[in-house]
């Protein structure tokens, strides 16, 4: 679906053309400023294949935010 697209977009304003699949999990962190705070923000990458949707939920548990992305085509 390009969930790595968007986060790698996000993180380092940078894109690759070339596929390679997430595996399990990528975890990455980001420090913001908004206006006079600092906000630390992780960013879970789950993996799109089915053998690892049984892991989600162990990874989004006490979670604030979710972000779903997915393909209408």
């Amino acid at each position: 679906v390009g969930k790595t697209s968007l986060i790698t977009r996000f993180m380092y304003d940078s894109f690759d053309n070339t596929y390679q699949a997430t595996i399990g999990i990528d975890f990455l962190s980001k420090t913001m400023y908004l206006e006079d705070r600092t906000i630390r923000l992780q960013l879970w990458d789950t993996a799109g294949q089915e053998r690892f949707r049984s892991l989600i939920p162990s990874y989004i548990r006490d979670s604030a935010v979710a972000v779903i992305v997915f393909d209408i085509t």
